[in-house]
């Protein structure tokens, strides 16, 4: 999602204008609740609900592999949660474009997670850029979510490996580089504005 300032919404002058801001806001308001019911059902190991975020043909992507579909999405999240025995995932920020009239929109949301594995504290910050769809019955759900890590790491490696690139550190596992914000075209360009 390319991030803008938003426009100003001015007050309705019509009832009609007045109708149109109050669908946005309701769909808006959906929306940000979609991505908190996503996080505490994840947390909750409420599979029914995590699979009932996603369009019937919507997709999660994750370190470049993406799944489709409540068929492969369902033992995707049950292997996450057969995985981590105990996650907090926390919402922060939530930028969304709605297109309130065709029912479709993207969003930019962040957030960090405590994630337990192997004995071990895991932290991470995250973002996800999102594509939402308004189903028939007027529910807001995730056509794709594509999970980007700022990092993922033991919180005992926090104090030294945050300023590193090589900010994902599963045990085990040689680390690797983070999603975000090296690979943004952001982070090499800035001071070409001075």
């Amino acid at each position: 999602m390319d991030l803008d300032l938003a426009t100003t919404t001015t007050l309705a002058t019509s009832p009609e204008e007045l109708a149109r801001q109050v669908r946005r806001l309701a769909d808006t308001e959906a929306v940000r609740a979609l991505n908190a019911l996503y996080s505490v059902a994840v947390d909750d190991h409420d599979l029914a609900t995590v699979v009932r975020c996603f369009a019937a043909d919507g997709t999660f992507t994750r370190a470049g592999v993406t799944y489709r579909g409540h068929d492969e999405l369902r033992p995707f999240y049950a292997s996450m949660m057969d995985r981590y025995v105990t996650t907090l995932h926390v919402s922060h920020s939530h930028v969304l474009d709605l297109d309130t009239h065709a029912g479709s929109g993207t969003g930019l949301a962040t957030g960090h997670g405590e994630l337990a594995l192997e004995g071990r504290l895991l932290m991470t910050a995250f973002r996800y850029d999102d594509r939402y769809v308004r189903l028939e019955d007027g529910r807001w759900v995730f056509a794709a979510r594509d999970l980007r890590s700022m990092y993922v790491m033991p919180i005992e490696e926090m104090p030294h490996g945050f300023a590193d690139s090589r900010r994902v550190r599963m045990p085990g596992a040689e680390p690797a580089q983070a999603a975000i914000p090296e690979t943004l075209p952001t982070w090499t360009t800035y001071r070409d504005l001075l």
